[in-house]
């Protein structure tokens, strides 16, 4: 799954993403908790998602993630960190993320 780009300061839409595993079979997100970390490939600087990320879907592994101001304040390519807790272990997936200045 491949994150779609962002405009700097845009936040009406939200992006709705679909966890998978490795075997391309979708991550049930049933009991999960998400959360998530931003961290700019240039300068490595990394901060946590400010946005709202909600399952949609979570037999499926689909999850939305309604960006914050500071999710998008800043144009580049970013490394975005997601992070499913369940009760008893947590499960990670990074890819990558362009935000495209406004013009």
């Amino acid at each position: 799954m491949a994150l779609a780009p962002a405009i700097v300061g845009a936040r009406n839409t939200a992006q709705q993403i679909t966890w998978t595993r490795t075997d391309d079979t979708a991550q049930d997100l049933t009991g999960a908790t998400l959360s998530g970390r931003i961290m700019n490939a240039q300068t490595k600087v990394a901060a946590s998602i400010a946005g709202t990320l909600a399952i949609v879907t979570a037999a499926s592994g689909i999850f939305s993630w309604t960006y914050a101001a500071a999710d998008v304040a800043t144009a580049g390519v970013f490394e975005v960190q997601f992070k499913a807790a369940y009760t008893n272990y947590d499960l990670t997936f990074s890819e990558m993320w362009v935000v495209e200045p406004a013009i």
